[in-house]
């Protein structure tokens, strides 16, 4: 996923590009959610994240099409190619803090299938008691975080490997909600795919191996741990 030019964002300064990049895409008639850090944040993660990720659930345009959208309908919005590839095919979405000094965010539009994201049914998107922005349900929040930390793990990038650290913060800090607060079951959500609960119950299985510590809590969601 895409990181933010300073580390200095707040999670205000995460918020509100999070609602001007989603308004555009409801004036459009388009149903979008929060998902990664961002939505982790809204579920009650305590890290402030670094972008902003968002699952646009639209079946007629691309990826770069909704890029072009957010751009062409609000100046904030800008788009570059990547300093590390200035000749790649696709461009990184800024949105411009402008006070009290200039600062970018980075936004990535995923549409369903991309990175291991689920498609969610309208009707299960969640809406966030802070902020009313919509995110992705907890509990596909949750297995979707151990997929970042695998594809952050087997990385040959040293800047993608190094995000295993923030993951594993917050995934340990997702367990604690879905077991104290969420009461959350795998068996209850046969709303998911089949393709998405299966590579989340083989990526669980690779997430105990590294972190044994956590199985009690992955047993209390329901998973399978061979303690053999």
């Amino acid at each position: 996923m895409s990181t933010c030019q300073s580390s200095a964002l707040s999670i205000n300064d995460i918020r509100s590009t999070a609602q001007a990049a989603i308004s555009i895409l409801a004036a459009a008639g388009i149903v979008s959610c929060l998902v990664g850090s961002a939505a982790g944040s809204e579920h009650g993660i305590s890290r402030t994240p670094n972008d902003v990720d968002i699952l646009a659930l639209s079946e007629t345009m691309t990826q770069a099409e909704l890029k072009s959208l957010l751009v062409s309908k609000c100046p904030r919005f800008s788009l570059s190619k990547p300093e590390s590839n200035l000749h790649a095919s696709y461009s990184i979405l800024k949105y411009s803090i402008p006070a009290p000094q200039l600062m970018f965010c980075h936004v990535d539009i995923f549409l369903p299938g991309m990175i291991h994201l689920p498609p969610i049914p309208h009707d299960r998107i969640v809406y966030s008691s802070q902020t009313s922005l919509p995110v992705m349900p907890f509990f596909p929040i949750l297995l979707h975080k151990v997929q970042a930390w695998i594809a952050h793990r087997d990385s040959p990038k040293e800047r993608a490997r190094i995000k295993q650290s923030n993951d594993v913060q917050d995934i340990r800090e997702l367990l604690k909600i879905a077991v104290s607060a969420h009461n959350v079951k795998l068996g209850e959500q046969t709303w998911l795919p089949p393709w998405f609960l299966q590579e989340a119950a083989e990526g669980v299985s690779e997430y105990i191996t590294s972190h044994p510590e956590t199985a009690d809590s992955w047993t209390k969601v329901g998973f399978f741990v061979d303690n053999s």
